[in-house]
């Protein structure tokens, strides 16, 4: 253990706690054998990857794939979730629907609908999918700048952020308002072709629905604020009008509750405040 990566070591323990979560409900779920395999496949990569790292001549390509492979797993831990969550637990909708009202007198989602028109719902769909691009844009800039020091610190704490996430929406299923409250709208999200390909392009790709609780966009964007705020000044102020409309966008679009952005922002802290101290522990742990 002393000779793995921090990021290595985080992802072989989120890896092992899903390899035993599987196997404890297995009677639960129809496709855990399928499960263990996949999270199998992912740590035999893990120990290749940790195993390539050691030889000096694994090449330019070789270095650069270790260097973001936490971005593959982060996505294909994700995609597993839809194999997993819905299984363990029912979705908890109906308490964030209530605790949303209990605070706001209103549906949030509903009451927004007053300000929907087409154009805005483009701006909005935009900013929804930058999300899927920040974190990236942040690690690449550190990458070609040759921060490595930074750049490992910074996917490090990403990718905590990112299992800690996932660990919420396995405690806190959630499928969101556009499935819940689909019945109270009466003005449709329409924009142009943009917002239509937007949304077909997520509804394939995102193989789990239950990640509402907490919003990670929302606490992974706070995440990468906060660290370009540390490390790439000039990435911070460009990215903060985008993210400041990615959070409004998540409600916008009814994919969240307000409640899951507050979690979200809370979770946002935590993994900020216990991400780096994390890191610098395992680093001074593998020197020992």
């Amino acid at each position: 253990m002393r000779r793995i990566t921090p990021v290595q070591g985080l992802t072989l323990f989120f890896l092992v706690g899903l390899i035993l979560l599987a196997l404890i409900f297995r009677g639960q779920i129809p496709l855990w054998r399928s499960l263990l395999l996949r999270y199998a496949m992912l740590l035999c990569l893990l120990f290749f990857l940790k195993t390539s790292s050691d030889r000096k001549a694994i090449g330019r390509v070789g270095t650069f794939f270790n260097h973001f492979s936490p971005i593959l797993f982060v996505i294909l831990i994700y995609e597993s979730l839809g194999d997993l969550i819905q299984f363990l637990q029912p979705d908890i909708d109906s308490r964030l629907i209530q605790i949303d009202f209990s605070i706001f007198g209103v549906h949030p989602t509903l009451w927004i609908e007053q300000w929907i028109v087409p154009w805005f719902t483009d701006v909005m769909s935009l900013a929804y999918v930058s999300y899927y691009f920040i974190p990236v844009i942040l690690i690449v800039v550190l990458y070609l700048k040759d921060r490595m020091m930074e750049f490992d610190r910074v996917i490090f704490i990403l990718a905590f952020g990112y299992y800690v996430s996932f660990i919420g929406y396995i405690l806190f299923p959630a499928i969101g308002p556009r499935f819940t409250l689909n019945h109270l709208y009466s003005v449709p999200l329409e924009g142009s072709f943009l917002t239509d390909f937007v949304r077909d392009i997520l509804n394939f790709l995102e193989h789990n629905k239950r990640d509402c609780m907490p919003s990670g966009h929302t606490q992974m964007v706070l995440i990468v604020l906060f660290l370009a705020h540390r490390y790439e000044k000039v990435l911070f102020y460009l990215f903060f009008p985008i993210i400041c409309a990615l959070i409004l966008s998540t409600v916008y679009l009814r994919y969240h509750y307000v409640i899951d952005l507050l979690i979200g922002a809370a979770f946002a802290v935590g993994c900020m405040i216990l991400g780096p101290r994390l890191y610098r522990y395992w680093n001074v742990e593998g020197r020992g």
